[in-house]
């Protein structure tokens, strides 16, 4: 039997193509009212239902009485809709089958059902279109499946995206490895710290060679390990990269190995795990050391200082009243020179406002000046205006050059004499020259810890140069300054 060419006014009047003879209507109307299909005629541009079997009753909640003879309209109630109407229309006119996939059917219960419908055009003996033909089959429980797996797919996607947000919040690069292919995926997150482009694909042989070599044979080690079941399939490691622009960096990486069983057997499968960037950390870690150091070296210093000027001061002092009140400045002096290098050592800020050369190398020079003799200190320049910060690293690096020389240089002798001069010009330039201390050997074996602090602290905080003359009647040194940075 054709679809397109079944009824003509209706159950009674339905032609069957040659070889139909002899079926009964009977028979028909037993077939259709069982077939596992919603099956429903109307006719006429009215749409007036003339026959539905019992499923597509079912679905409208209506007897056969009820349904005969009323418009499809009538029939759905609020099931009907401007796109089923649009539909219904179009076929009528045009002769062209439509469908709609899940449509919607309300029941009077007010489960709401879903149905794929097919609507074919009805013609009569001129090859008229006289009716509309509807098939629609239940899918009510594909439509609740695929809602659930969208459902189940939106709350998988909304769990990535918060995995998502965590994972940058913590700034984490995500790796796997596959055990048995080589293949390897990295994040983006990943990519950026080992210096890869997103495009690029992330290997085995790239992260192999990013892997500094003091740190490679270890690193390497500990993940091959983890083939082995019995190791626990845990990585916990910390070791340094270097990038494909030569920077270098600390990363701090955890994984995961999991395994499978292969004919028994325990087998590697894949290698899970995060990294985080912990350059910052380990640079925070050795600045704290060096703090540590420096601190340690000022207690020392300190000492010695305060040895050195009781020392002094029991020289040139007649009366222990005399020798308590010289002492007395010279250590509150001290006290307000260290105060002056505070922000150094603790990596504070430093006090707001300018200040000069000379203010800073009087309050530097002053734990040393004996006012009872003609002073071995002299001072020579302009006035020079500096910012904060610079000031804070001038007063460190003369600190530690009064604090040597206190301890063996031209401070440390009664007939020693220091000269410290500068000038402005291209840079600003301050030579500081000791003179009648003991004889000098030359330079130390070893660059003492205050002497790097004062050579990093010019070099890598003003952008400056300085320079150091071991001669045997005193030591000489040359600071030089960029004026770009005297006002920071």
């Amino acid at each position: 039997m054709s679809p397109t060419q079944s009824w003509a006014y209706g159950l009674n009047e339905i032609r069957f193509q040659a070889g139909a003879e002899g079926f009964s209507r009977e028979a028909l109307s037993e077939l259709l009212e069982n077939v596992p299909l919603a099956i429903a005629v109307t006719l006429g541009p009215q749409q007036r239902f003339v026959f539905a079997n019992r499923l597509f009753r079912s679905a409208m909640s209506a007897t056969e009485e009820n349904l005969i003879g009323r418009t499809v309209q009538e029939v759905m109630g609020k099931s009907y809709t401007p796109d089923i109407g649009v539909l219904r229309q179009k076929v009528f006119e045009t002769g062209e089958p439509q469908g709609l996939e899940g449509y919607p059917i309300v029941l009077t219960s007010g489960t709401t059902t879903y149905w794929d419908v097919k609507l074919l055009p009805v013609r009569d003996g001129d090859d008229r279109i006289s009716g509309i033909l509807t098939l629609a089959a239940n899918v009510t429980e594909r439509v609740k499946a695929r809602s659930e797996a969208e459902i189940k797919a939106r709350e998988v996607a909304l769990h990535n995206e918060r995995l998502a947000l965590a994972v940058e919040a913590t700034e984490m690069g995500l790796w796997e490895w596959n055990a048995q292919t080589g293949e390897t995926f990295w994040s983006d997150r990943q990519k950026d710290i080992f210096g890869l482009s997103k495009g690029e694909p992330a290997t085995y042989e790239f992260w192999h060679s990013a892997i500094h070599p003091e740190d490679r044979e270890r690193v390497v080690s500990s993940v091959e390990a983890l083939s082995d079941p019995r190791s626990g399939g845990q990585l916990h490691i910390e070791h340094r990269i270097v990038r494909p622009d030569g920077e270098l960096r600390w990363i701090l990486s955890h994984g995961r190995m999991l395994y499978e069983i292969v004919n028994g057997e325990l087998k590697p499968a894949r290698l899970l795990g995060t990294i985080i960037d912990a350059t910052e950390r380990r640079r925070n870690e050795e600045i704290r050391q060096l703090l540590v150091q420096e601190l340690n070296h000022r207690v020392k210093n300190l000492f010695a200082m305060t040895s050195g000027m009781i020392a002094l001061t029991a020289r040139m002092a007649e009366t222990p009243k005399q020798m308590a009140e010289a002492l007395r400045g010279r250590i509150e002096a001290l006290a307000r020179a260290h105060e002056l290098i505070r922000p150094a050592i603790t990596g504070t800020e430093p006090t707001d406002g300018e200040t000069s050369v000379e203010e800073i190398a009087q309050a530097i020079l002053a734990p040393h000046i004996n006012r009872d003799a003609p002073s071995s200190m002299t001072l020579e320049g302009p006035a020079v205006r500096i910012g904060p910060k610079a000031a804070t690293i001038l007063t460190l690096v003369l600190h530690e050059l009064a604090t040597n020389a206190s301890k063996y240089g031209a401070l440390s002798a009664p007939e020693g004499r220091l000269n410290i001069a500068w000038r402005q010009g291209a840079t600003l330039t301050l030579l500081w020259r000791e003179e009648n201390g003991p004889i000098l050997q030359g330079p130390p074996a070893t660059e003492g810890f205050g002497s790097k602090l004062a050579r990093r602290s010019v070099t890598d905080q003003l952008g400056g140069a300085i320079a150091y003359e071991w001669e045997p009647e005193g030591l000489k040194v040359r600071i030089e300054v960029p004026l770009s940075h005297l006002n920071d």
